[in-house]
């Protein structure tokens, strides 16, 4: 299973990108892939995320490592992990490297043998720049609430997850981002 995520690291990279794969789209990709296969960052899990902000594309690398605060509720189960997530957003021609760092909560319901997972999140995250093609923001740092649902299988995770970036109105103008996107997991 880990050498999937060998794969997946060449296909996020490619498809992250508008122009067609070039050599050196499936170079990142392949050492990427390798890292996670390794695991060289002593991560609990990682995957990717794509998502969309009207005419804005984001991807990103997500590794996540455990918490000790965990919680049962009846059947359902809460979780806690803290995820680091590394990647670039494009607008037209424009790039805006990005970081995320966001505790998040995951609440799990059993499901014969998989789990029904809603995650929520909330941290801070870096932009590179404070514009991105029409849009203009103030301040580089951001706060980041997450609202997800998935479904997760063995050591597979797949969801969808809404994303909100903005200044909280520290400053004006308190132009935010608004992320609709997809995420695969893989937990090691």
């Amino acid at each position: 299973m880990r050498n999937a995520l060998l794969l997946l690291g060449c296909i996020a990279t490619a498809a992250i990108a508008d122009d067609p794969i070039k050599p050196y789209n499936l170079a990142v990709g392949a050492s990427v892939g390798t890292l996670l296969v390794v695991n060289a960052a002593g991560a609990d899990s990682a995957g990717f995320d794509y998502a969309r902000d009207r005419s804005h594309e984001r991807g990103r690398l997500l590794v996540q490592w455990d918490l000790p605060l965990r919680r049962q509720f009846g059947r359902v189960s809460v979780h806690s992990g803290l995820e680091l997530a590394l990647g670039q957003a494009t607008a037209k021609q424009e790039e805006q490297p990005m970081a995320n760092l966001t505790p998040l909560f995951e609440w799990r319901l059993p499901v014969q043998s998989s789990h029904l997972v809603l995650e929520t999140g909330l941290g801070v995250a870096y932009l590179s720049s404070t514009s991105l093609g029409e849009d203009r923001y103030s301040t580089h740092w951001q706060f980041s609430e997450i609202l997800g649902v998935g479904l997760r299988y063995g050591d597979w995770q797949l969801g969808g997850r809404f994303q909100h970036v903005s200044n909280g109105s520290v400053q004006k103008p308190n132009n935010g981002q608004n992320w609709y996107g997809m995420l695969i997991r893989y937990h090691y």
